[in-house]
């Protein structure tokens, strides 16, 4: 399970380097869902322990869609297990059973279209479903993706990660503290490739905008569209949902805005709240597969 320590999000997978081992060995000799069984084990202790990520999410259900309390705690009992979930299915993968999953597309000739144009264009993913394992599964060698990451995971996890994305054209780039990988963003785009960023979070950075979501308001970053303003690419959401054991669904949409919005920021915020309004119709869809495990809204004034 991903934890937090704070009110902001750590990124990083828990369970530490060998219980992470520990799951690549049981899957390259097991089916999936033995883990789930052992999941469902583990799982009371993640809920009656974690208390901040479990308040968050009650909130998450309360503020957004106007649920009661036990209704919002069952709700969040839901999202905890499928987020337990996603993660098995990950070390699935990592184990050797890719040829398992089968993966339901919609709108993905927006990405076809896109890849087979000389220029770059951006891609904005969530943390719903598994957003990482549509690198793992769609195999592609058009255009290199440049997927930008955060958080400290274990080497483990690292180097699977690698092997996993190399195969489909992906590299892997961690945000660095001196920004350095803002410089490879636009080479990559300049040179005619894709850029993968996180859109519905906000790690530390000033720059947000307030969107209505639902029944309350959140702050979501502006900088992965202010890259797409500036360089006047187009810009992708894709957004990947668990449907069952071993199938997954991967939904894209195109985000699009009054190309005479101007400066650059005015219009880098109306694809922010172009991108919101994609999101919430997401997940209004899926209400138990975005795990923002912190608090993250308040209320409508």
């Amino acid at each position: 399970m991903a934890t937090t320590t704070s009110d902001k999000w750590k990124g990083v997978t828990g369970g530490g380097s060998f219980g992470q081992r520990s799951l690549i060995f049981l899957f390259r000799h097991c089916n999936v869902r033995v883990g789930y069984a052992m999941m469902y084990i583990a799982m009371p202790f993640y809920l009656i322990f974690g208390g901040k990520a479990r308040r968050a999410m009650i909130h998450y259900f309360k503020m957004v869609y106007g649920y009661g309390y036990w209704k919002s705690l069952w709700y969040c009992w839901k999202d905890y297990v499928c987020f337990g979930k996603v993660m098995l299915d990950r070390f699935a993968v990592f184990a050797g059973q890719k040829g398992r999953f089968l993966v339901e597309e919609d709108g993905v000739e927006l990405f076809t279209r896109l890849k087979e144009q000389p220029g770059g264009f951006m891609m904005v993913g969530s943390h719903t479903g598994n957003f990482e394992i549509c690198g793992y599964l769609l195999r592609q060698d058009a255009k290199k993706i440049y997927a930008l990451v955060f958080g400290g995971e274990s080497e483990v996890l690292q180097r699977q990660r690698f092997a996993q994305m190399s195969q489909n054209n992906v590299k892997m780039l961690p945000v660095s503290d001196d920004m350095s990988h803002l410089f490879v963003i636009n080479e990559a785009l300049q040179e005619g490739h894709i850029v993968s960023m996180p859109a519905d979070r906000i790690f530390g950075s000033a720059k947000s905008v307030a969107c209505k979501f639902g029944q309350a308001v959140a702050d979501f970053p502006v900088g992965p569209f202010s890259v797409a303003a500036i360089r006047e690419v187009p810009i992708l959401a894709v957004f990947v949902f668990r449907v069952a054991t071993y199938r997954y669904r991967v939904v894209v949409r195109q985000i699009e805005v009054d190309d005479n919005i101007r400066p650059s920021k005015q219009k880098a915020e109306a694809m922010a709240k172009e991108y919101v309004k994609l999101l919430y119709q997401q997940v209004a869809e899926n209400q138990c597969q975005w795990f923002n495990f912190f608090e993250f809204f308040r209320k409508e004034q």
